[in-house]
């Protein structure tokens, strides 16, 4: 299996602990290095109790074709050595498009989990990658049936395509109740109270790779804040761009905004559990909040998660400061938005994706 980056680890974690239950089955690790700081990588490692990989190819950072290039180089020669049955591909990463690639290349069967989501906006990397994979795999476990009228729509069918269900759906199963027990130690280090701030991550290029657009973005987080607290969660790219451009300093000056490096798998799903709503552009993020019956703002024209959609539980905005702060306060100011959340059937599945998906590969290879 080949990981590189944070949202891998959580999807992965289930699928790997499954497969390792099997004594037949020997499963090597590979860890890219495309998320390399210590709050991104190493501490899901221990949180989710993941073996250590047998090769960390440590790319780093570099532009898209930079570091995919390094990636497929090096993982052609790990595959090639160790000549696997099939090779897993998790996400839509520039590490999911490396290890399909060269896999496929080299003559290698690959199995790509979460198949079929689609955007339909090419600007995005994931986007790319994500259709990439899909047409280079060989085993295809898609989360929902509406990823699966995608992939039908681009020829890709059984005996080819799995309805698996969704393996983040099985973590949150397996994680959420030790989130639970944190609630107050968590919620105490920042100094909240249920449902009184705004969680927010940011991270996509459409959103913090332009001035203009991240400077509206800060605006927009000056703005909520002067009636709710924000608690915002920096990824290491989005800092980086708020340092360059001096925005930064306009967040550290306001006290009801709190600014945090990113935070391991638990104390995420406890920050988002308990907050009033969720302002995001992560897919994964999308589906927990859908998951955990929180309301999400998602800062982007489009989401490959259609059915968060649903009685207003996602609502996607990408206007300006303005209208994204209009977005926030409907979702905080209706009051039984959490009830028609939480009376929505749950597209991602039982919790038991990880399950079908080893039992699929048992029977298949």
């Amino acid at each position: 299996m080949i990981v590189g980056a944070r949202p891998q680890f959580i999807k992965s974690a289930p699928v790997i602990h499954e497969l390792l239950k099997h004594r037949n089955v020997e499963l090597k690790l590979i860890h890219t290095g495309q998320h390399y700081d210590p709050e991104m990588s190493d501490v899901f490692f221990g949180e989710l109790d993941l073996p250590s990989p047998v090769l960390n190819l440590a790319v780093g950072s570099g532009s898209h074709a930079t570091q995919t290039a390094r990636m497929m180089r090096k993982i052609e020669t790990c595959v090639v050595r160790e000549a696997p049955s099939v090779v897993l591909v998790p996400g839509d990463t520039n590490s999911t498009l490396a290890g399909a690639l060269a896999a496929s290349k080299a003559g290698f069967p690959v199995g790509h989990v979460e198949a079929g989501l689609r955007s339909y906006d090419m600007s995005m990397p994931e986007e790319i990658n994500r259709r990439l994979t899909d047409h280079c795999s060989t085993l295809l476990f898609a989360p929902t049936r509406t990823a699966v009228r995608n992939l039908a729509k681009e020829g890709l069918k059984h005996p080819a395509v799995f309805l698996t269900g969704d393996t983040m759906a099985d973590s949150l199963r397996i994680a959420l109740p030790r989130a639970r027990k944190q609630r107050a130690s968590v919620l105490g280090r920042f100094d909240l109270n249920p449902q009184q701030y705004v969680l927010v991550t940011l991270h996509r290029p459409g959103n913090v790779d332009k001035y203009a657009r991240l400077k509206e973005i800060t605006s927009f987080l000056l703005r909520i804040c002067r009636y709710i607290r924000v608690v915002f969660t920096v990824h290491p790219r989005t800092r980086g761009r708020l340092d360059a451009w001096g925005l930064i300093g306009k967040l550290r000056k306001q006290d009801a905004i709190v600014l945090s490096p990113p935070v391991g798998y638990l104390e995420m799903l406890s920050l988002l559990e308990n907050s009033g709503c969720v302002v995001t552009d992560s897919g994964g993020v999308q589906k927990e909040a859908f998951m955990l019956h929180v309301p999400c703002v998602t800062i982007r024209s489009g989401t490959e998660w259609p059915e968060t959609l649903k009685s207003g539980a996602n609502r996607l905005v990408f206007g300006n400061a303005q209208s994204m702060s209009l977005a926030v306060t409907k979702v905080l100011e209706d009051s039984g938005l959490r009830r028609r959340i939480r009376a929505l059937p749950n597209p991602f599945g039982d919790g038991r994706a990880s399950k079908r998906i080893t039992e699929i590969l048992l029977s298949n290879l």
